[in-house]
């Protein structure tokens, strides 16, 4: 209400959300059962039985300020975490808020771009990083794409990926680059890992072992061999083809040259 009261506001709010735009209230069902776990994610490798996903107080929020004078459109500029998106809970009241919550979110609160975080397509990367399987980006991308036939609209989704992240090799982005390139995806929002102070990736970075296995974890350190990841976000660009191919054929993976850029090149 204070914002629509603001001189210089056109009744459009960029992003109505926080740094995970669909997690609002979610917290254990018996938080006597948290206070115990040692787990160290409630959605990783798989969602906890004992995590509220329920979108409803989410939707209401949405809802509420929608009905607002002076409200004209409400966007979530946030990340989205499509895994609770896909989660399947043993209450189908929880599950229908969830499939309302997907639809609501792409027909009505998309300014034309959808951001999300897959953040890597590697198995063995993503769970360093306790993110889900990129299966399940692709899934929700399939889903994304039917709401939006359904509704006569042309969103786009924007996925973020990140190159040099303890446990990234050469390898598993020039594997990122071809599975992209099969969605159609000339990548934009990219980063190439920053050590970050509080963080598991940046203790495997710096110690060089995973800190809860113990395992000696890779890390990209030098200016070459960060430039050497990031480079296969973009394949499509012809000033990065000849040093791609190069140095496909110096890692063993000629075999991926082809899937990039054809038989003829």
């Amino acid at each position: 209400k204070e914002i629509t009261q603001l001189p210089d506001f056109k009744g459009y709010l960029s992003d109505l959300g926080g740094p995970s735009a669909n997690m609002y209230q979610m917290k254990g069902k018996d938080e006597s059962i948290c206070k115990k776990c040692k787990r160290p994610s409630c959605i990783h490798p798989k969602v906890c039985p004992n995590l509220n996903s329920d979108h409803r107080p989410l939707l209401d929020i949405y809802h509420a300020v929608d009905a607002l004078p002076g409200i004209k459109k409400s966007f979530i500029g946030s990340g989205v975490r499509y895994d609770l998106l896909l989660h399947r809970s043993k209450d189908e009241a929880i599950n229908r808020s969830t499939a309302e919550y997907t639809r609501e979110l792409i027909v009505k609160h998309v300014s034309g771009r959808l951001k999300v975080a897959p953040e890597h397509t590697s198995e063995r990367v993503l769970s360093v990083m306790r993110k889900p399987p990129f299966e399940q980006f692709e899934t929700f991308k399939r889903i994304f794409d039917r709401i939006n036939k359904e509704e006569n609209l042309r969103q786009q989704l924007i996925p973020y990926f990140i190159s040099s992240h303890p446990g990234c090799k050469e390898e598993d982005m020039a594997e990122l680059a071809v599975i992209t390139k099969r969605l159609d995806f000339h990548l934009e929002q990219v980063q190439d890992f920053t050590p970050t102070p509080m963080t598991v990736a940046t203790e495997a970075w710096y110690t060089g072992y995973h800190p809860y296995t113990l395992e000696p974890i890779f890390s990209a350190k030098t200016q070459r061999e960060k430039l050497a990841q990031r480079q296969f976000f973009f394949w499509y660009k012809p000033e990065e083809r000849k040093n791609i191919i190069n140095e496909l054929r110096r890692i063993g993976r000629g075999d991926l040259i082809d899937k990039l850029y054809g038989k003829k090149r």
